[in-house]
């Protein structure tokens, strides 16, 4: 039986990336969406994504901003823009976070989480170090997806689109980031994320009994308006990545 899917993830408030990537799903007549998570925090509109959310089911989970938020609603936080995230979304946009799960099962076929199946806050496939962010080996993926029955692995956080074929025939799949096209992170070690576009990203599984095809989708839409409202709300580092899609000059790592 042949069936088609969309893929999309880490939208992070970006209503316009949103509204370019759910039209050209649309156009394309795929019905099932599945959604990573991350949907609302940023410097951009998150309660206008909730709402187009709201109008548009698919099937969701929860990322690491989306708990992010639900841990903070009783507190004030410290981390730049969820002040303001919180004050504009609606108390319907609080109860949808909350009702998400951590991960689903989707048609026996596809695993689904934000990060890795077990944490919403680490990446599946890139290492980072010292000297740079990295795609774990076949051997590494190949155990740490041991206990995971479905055959393709859904997964985002990095905002880096990528497919991993591993050797024992799964499929890795990241879209990549409808909202946010590049970001710095900070742990261990300070390091980029950048998927050198600015494009609102998505994917397509086409499964066809055992062939699967794989589409990845670069949308335009007005990412200059998009930058120019998150410098508008304080966020000149935003603005940058959705411009450009990597680290501005002055914030590059190496």
């Amino acid at each position: 039986m042949k069936k088609s899917y969309a893929v999309i993830s880490d939208i992070h408030g970006n209503l316009l990336a949103l509204l370019a990537v759910l039209k050209d799903i649309n156009a394309r007549g795929i019905e099932t969406v599945i959604n990573l998570g991350d949907h609302f925090f940023g410097a951009l509109e998150p309660e206008g994504v909730a709402q187009v959310l709201r109008e548009n089911p698919m099937l969701c989970i929860r990322g690491n901003t989306d708990r992010e938020i639900l841990e903070s609603l009783n507190t004030v936080s410290k981390k730049d823009q969820m002040e303001r995230v919180k004050a504009e979304l609606s108390s319907e946009s609080i109860a949808f976070l909350q009702r998400l799960p951590l991960t689903l099962s989707v048609d026996d076929l596809i695993f689904v989480c934000h990060g890795t199946p077990a944490s919403d806050d680490e990446y599946l496939l890139e290492q980072v170090t010292a000297n740079g962010v990295f795609v774990y080996n076949d051997e590494y993926l190949v155990e740490k997806t041991k206990d995971i029955n479905e055959r393709i692995i859904l997964c985002g956080h990095s905002h880096v689109n990528r497919v991993i074929y591993l050797s024992n025939d799964k499929i890795i799949l990241n879209p990549g980031s409808v909202g946010l096209p590049a970001y710095l992170g900070n742990g261990e070690y300070r390091f980029a994320m950048e998927s050198m576009t600015p494009h609102a990203k998505y994917a397509i599984i086409h499964a066809d009994g055992p062939a699967i095809s794989i589409e990845q989708v670069l949308c335009a839409y007005d990412w200059h308006k998009a930058s120019a409202a998150a410098k508008s709300n304080g966020s000149d580092n935003w603005a940058e990545f959705l411009l450009h899609g990597r680290m501005p000059k002055a914030l590059r790592v190496n």
